[in-house]
């Protein structure tokens, strides 16, 4: 499905916004942090996501800074809906424990703060040390949809994150094999906004959900995100990573 020629990716905000671009030095340090590097998502679920990432032109410049090319495709179903395949390519770079990502074909232009979909919404790279019971802030998120938005020019939406929660560390499954892992909580909240489709304007509701990230410390990744929305539970999972 497109509009205006390009892929609606829309569906990705209420899923994805789970950590607001912060990453730690561990990231330079992870698996996939190479020439070659893979990561791969699925999912299950009312909101399914998939996506295909690619790591290339990997460069480490100590003291836990380093940047990549990231590429790929993800692809989205919002209820039943699909949206198409959305082709990724940016450039990420990990600085002071902050990652920032702008289009690679716009490299060397500082990154984007207006909302527009970016890597910082995947939100698998987010945390690095944490213990059990420990409190993370929430935030807030705008994210206009401008004139280079697939889905036309509209006011856009917020996304509120409340409080995170850090459980006991679990045993989780993933394709490195069993991990000791951090479940951490919180609820994730969207504003009802407008979506323009083939001329067409129609409501997006607003979703409220409990999101659960586990994040595997000797991985450096999220490796499930499990977002319950109406006692109706979605998940995505990483299913490879090199």
């Amino acid at each position: 499905m497109a509009v205006r020629g390009k892929k609606i990716y829309w569906w990705l905000v209420p899923l994805m916004l789970a950590a607001g671009g912060t990453a730690r030095a561990g990231v330079c340090d992870a698996v996939f942090m190479h020439d070659g590097g893979v990561a791969q998502f699925a999912g299950q679920g009312p909101l399914t996501m998939s996506a295909d990432l690619a790591f290339s032109e990997v460069s480490q410049m100590g003291g836990g800074q380093c940047r990549a090319r990231v590429q790929g495709s993800a692809t989205f179903v919002y209820m039943g809906l699909p949206t198409g395949p959305t082709k990724l390519d940016y450039l990420m770079t990990v600085k002071g424990g902050q990652a920032s990502f702008v289009r690679y074909d716009k490299a060397g232009e500082a990154p984007a703060h207006n909302g527009q979909f970016d890597l910082r919404m995947l939100g698998f790279f987010a945390y690095d040390q944490l213990r059990e019971g420990q409190r993370l802030p929430g935030a807030a998120y705008h994210l206009n949809i401008g004139p280079d938005s697939p889905v036309g020019s509209q006011p856009g939406a917020t996304v509120r994150t409340g409080e995170k929660t850090v459980g006991a560390k679990q045993t989780v499954s993933t394709p490195k094999g069993q991990q000791s892992c951090w479940p951490v909580t919180y609820t994730r909240n969207t504003d009802p906004t407008t979506l323009s489709l083939n001329g067409l304007v129609l409501p997006v509701p607003g979703v409220n959900s409990t999101v659960t990230d586990w994040y595997c410390p000797q991985l450096s990744l999220v490796v499930r995100q499990d977002v319950v929305q109406s006692n109706t539970k979605s998940s995505v999972v990483l299913t490879q990573l090199r």
